[in-house]
């Protein structure tokens, strides 16, 4: 399938539009503040500090770049502009002759250059390169992609012309899949070629790693074409997976994409949270084994959900399958959003699936501790690299919309949105993630295919006012359009129990609450404290209401209550109330709260 990139999408207000909005206006400005104030772009200048800038402040930088030139095509702010051409020239400024980038290696340590394998040097690159294509693409900036160009041409020498570095494969992947983009981009065939050398040399030999990690961690610990189980850390490894199904396509290799179909199964059959989050363990930010999903220490950091995005995206354009949308909308309405607050100023790199304040506060307090959980968003973190991938994600989310595939306009996702594709002008009009009515307004002559939502419990559909039964395949619907039509398809919403397969411990005789594309969860702020104790007997008599920030489900549920014992040999009484649950994207933006996703 061809996907419709996010540049042919025009997107109506609505749901997506104002998270776009909201990112350009405020959260993309206040990133730039808190990126300068701690030294992120000041970096760029190649001067020595006393304290030394961090070794990835490049890339911190570079997906601030990338979302502001995708922003700037629709929300032009010369406040922005003016940032990004003086962040660029300032990268132009102090580049190599040789094409070199690396604000941290050109000032601390010159003479370690491409020495250092786990330092991160590539990956800065990558996400250099990506930037410039977007700004060229975009039409903001055409200075950035000839410096990182001659960047990319001086990689290509050292590492697959020459082959004098001190490593063979980046500890963290990123380059691969820039250097798919650049080729893609320019059309010169050696970026692609690096691209592939990369995958082909990782995991065929012993390189440096950190000490206190496996060879799992990076994903090296065997080659790519053998890795059928997704490991280590997940960005990490998303990341990689992109490039595989990327490479895999370009290339016709059948081998990498039978690969990556194959971590996509394992991913979500056994180690993907009802959020759409990956990676569990917070030990190494990584994947773990098969249904080990805890919820008060889930991991889950919000670029692994975002690369597991792009990953079934790129999976698609190798062959389209209903499921990979799914995947996209699970990860996007849930664990993505749950990333930004609100107001679009703070966020989370962790996403739990339950929150205990008291223990919080008590963690926060013993330095012993290693994971300490975070009951609000804040607006930097020392590693900050969620928030620009958010903004530059929900800049485009257009391009996961729509895709063309012999002759056929596929919707993929339902965002309120114009495109015109396959002979078709469409226009589509959605209260979604709401309410589960589209319509869609469209001329031409072509066939249409709607994806059938994993979460619909029934659904219509009228053309021109008539009700139809349409073709259904593969979970899309198909229309044929002959001139104008108006298609409108419902597909009902209501609140629905998710159980969770024994082997996940943590959920074992529990259960979810979804409505729609969300997932739901109950807060104290909402409903007092000691949330793992409630039990929903039904969603029969649930109501769903709409508020200011969405929709709210009230629901008749019970209370465990055992009295002042530590242990009884009386069952508990169970006080009857009515809990408010509301989507699990929208917690922690009332202050310091108890949340709870699974339920009695």
């Amino acid at each position: 399938m061809t996907l419709i990139g996010y540049d042919r999408v025009s997107l109506h207000n609505g749901f997506w539009q104002d998270i776009r909005a909201k990112n350009a206006g405020i959260s993309l400005k206040n990133i730039y503040r808190r990126f300068a104030e701690t030294g992120r772009f000041a970096a760029l200048r190649c001067e020595k500090q006393e304290k030394p800038s961090h070794i990835f402040y490049d890339s911190d930088v570079a997906k601030w770049l990338e979302a502001a030139a995708y922003l700037q095509r629709e929300f032009p702010d010369k406040e922005v502009g003016a940032v990004i051409d003086d962040t660029v020239r300032t990268i132009v400024k102090n580049q190599l002759p040789c094409g070199y980038f690396n604000s941290y290696y050109q000032v601390y340590k010159p003479d370690r250059i491409f020495m250092e394998r786990m330092e991160h040097e590539l990956y800065c690159a990558g996400h250099l390169i990506e930037a410039a294509v977007a700004l060229d693409e975009c039409g903001v900036n055409a200075e950035l992609l000839p410096a990182m160009r001659k960047y990319a041409d001086y990689i290509y020498e050292r590492f697959y012309v020459r082959r004098d570095t001190g490593f063979t494969t980046c500890g963290h992947p990123e380059i691969e899949l820039a250097l798919v983009r650049l080729y893609e981009h320019t059309g010169e065939e050696k970026y692609l070629t690096l691209a592939k050398f990369f995958l082909d040399e990782r995991g065929v030999r012993a390189e440096e790693i950190y000490p206190w990690m496996d060879r799992e961690y990076d994903q090296s610990h065997k080659p790519v074409r053998q890795q059928r189980e997704a490991v280590g850390h997940s960005v990490r490894a998303l990341y990689l997976y992109i490039a595989m199904a990327d490479v895999g396509r370009l290339t016709q290799d059948e081998a990498l994409i039978d690969t990556c179909r194959a971590l996509f199964s394992d991913i979500v059959r056994s180690k993907l949270y009802i959020t759409g989050g990956a990676g569990s363990g917070w030990y190494g930010e990584r994947f773990t084994v098969p249904y080990d999903l805890p919820n008060a220490e889930a991991y889950a950091e919000t670029c692994a959900s975002i690369a597991l995005a792009f990953f079934c995206d790129r999976l698609a354009k190798a062959g389209n399958s209903a499921q990979y949308h799914a995947a996209i909308e699970r990860a996007l309405y849930n664990n993505i959003l749950a990333g930004e607050s609100a107001d679009g100023k703070a966020f989370y790199y962790v996403n739990p699936l339950e929150a205990d304040r008291q223990y919080a506060q008590y963690a926060n307090t013993v330095p012993g501790i290693p994971f300490k959980p975070l009951l609000e968003r804040v607006e930097v973190f020392d590693c900050s690299c969620c928030p620009p991938n958010l903004v530059r994600l929900f800049a485009r989310v257009g391009g996961f919309a729509y895709g063309e595939e012999d002759g056929v306009l596929f919707v993929n996702q339902y965002i309120s949105s114009d495109v015109s594709a396959c002979g078709i002008d469409l226009s589509l009009k959605t209260e979604l993630p709401y309410a589960g009515n589209v319509t869609i307004s469209a001329n031409g002559k072509g066939r249409l295919a709607l994806r059938i939502p994993v979460w619909q419990m029934s659904l219509t559909c009228r053309v021109n006012g008539e009700y139809v039964r349409p073709e259904e395949k593969d979970d899309y619907l198909y229309f044929d359009v002959n001139g104008k039509a108006q298609i409108e398809v419902n597909f009902e919403m209501r609140p629905r129990f998710v159980y969770a397969n024994e082997r996940v411990r943590a959920d074992s005789g529990r259960k979810a609450v979804e409505y729609g594309p969300f997932v739901l969860c109950a807060e104290q702020v909402d409903n007092g404290g000691e949330l793992y104790g409630i039990e929903i007997p039904s969603l029969e008599h649930a109501v769903t209401e709409r508020t200011q920030q969405g929709i709210c489900v009230r629901v008749p549920a019970r209370r465990l209550r055992s009295g002042d014992a530590l242990y009884s040999y009386l069952p508990p009484e169970k006080e009857s109330f009515t809990l408010t649950l509301i989507p699990y994207f929208m917690w922690a933006n009332r202050g310091k709260n108890d949340m709870q996703v699974w339920f009695l």
